[in-house]
């Protein structure tokens, strides 16, 4: 199992994990700006955000983890708000703080939101690419349950403690940010950007998401066999879906309800399976990749529809 790695400079110790979350911040905020420029958008915008995102997202970040995490019942308090130097951050409210950010810009700049929203997505994946990289370097952050498949034991997927094989998952949650990157950059080059990205980024982050959660083994924010952050990326591309079949008509809003439940029912089934069952965890997670399609096929299909003239 990888040691937390450290370093020291000047007396000082740091950490690369740390190194990592402050250069996804800088590569963020940097696309952030040159989105903005490249939409046109008022001047300063870019600049105000900054200002008001880092302390959003880190404040964020901790209540949210304070609220969720149910191994820390009366740690939410505001001694405990205050003690970041001890653990303890939600990914899920550092995006929740940088959307906040994103609509106060909007609004303190007297602009409209979508434009700003849209440009936080389409920059977001960059945090999320090197954040998960750092994770690399901890001891915990992004490793699976133990494998029960001896054919990735030896590959570069997985990682060994002496006792069980694990798959590295940070690494697939790294290579699909690092595709949104990509995909997002290229829709803003061809000008296409824009009244879009918010719900279509939410709808595939939140789709694949809840599927690495649900891989991801490191008891952070978790319940039983359920993770709390997995909960709300799934509540991201049900919201996602949810928006897009309401512009298409009330029997796309009812057929996206009843995906929502049906999709709900088979992850919490499929989940306890995971967790308690000898089934094989290929056949499992198969299956779990095959019942995110679902929504993630009908939201693409609603989006196509209601742009269609």
């Amino acid at each position: 199992m990888e040691e937390t790695l450290s370093f020291s400079l000047l007396g000082m110790t740091g950490f690369w994990y740390g190194v990592f979350i402050a250069w996804g911040a800088a590569l963020f905020l940097r696309f952030f700006a040159r989105y903005c420029r490249m939409e046109g958008l008022k001047s300063g915008t870019a600049a105000l955000f900054s200002v008001l995102c880092l302390p959003l997202g880190l404040i964020c970040s901790r209540i949210l983890f304070c609220l969720l995490d149910f191994r820390f019942h009366g740690m939410f308090s505001l001694r405990a708000l205050g003690m970041f130097w001890g653990g303890g951050f939600s990914m899920v409210g550092a995006l929740l703080g940088a959307a906040l950010a994103a609509w106060l810009t909007a609004r303190i700049q007297k602009i409209p939101a979508p434009p700003v929203l849209d440009i936080l997505m389409a920059s977001l994946p960059f945090f999320l690419c090197a954040a998960r990289m750092g994770e690399g370097f901890t001891e915990l952050l992004g490793r699976s349950r133990p494998l029960d498949t001896a054919w990735l034991a030896n590959s570069f997927l997985a990682q060994n403690d002496g006792y069980d094989t694990y798959l590295r998952t940070y690494l697939l949650e790294a290579v699909t940010a690092g595709i949104l990157a990509i995909y997002f950059a290229a829709r803003i080059q061809k000008k296409k950007t824009a009244r879009g990205s918010l719900l279509l980024g939410m709808l595939l982050l939140g789709t694949t998401q809840t599927l690495f959660e649900s891989l991801r083994f490191d008891s952070h924010m978790r319940y039983s066999f359920i993770s709390m952050q997995q909960i709300l990326f799934a509540c991201m591309f049900a919201a996602a879906l949810i928006v897009y079949a309401a512009r298409c008509g009330k029997k796309q809003v009812i057929a996206a309800v009843a995906v929502c439940v049906l999709v709900t029912g088979g992850a919490v089934g499929l989940e306890f399976m995971i967790d308690r069952s000898s089934v094989s965890s290929v056949l499992l997670y198969a299956g779990y990749v095959l019942l995110l399609l679902l929504p993630a096929a009908l939201g693409l299909h609603y989006k196509k529809r209601s742009e269609t003239p």
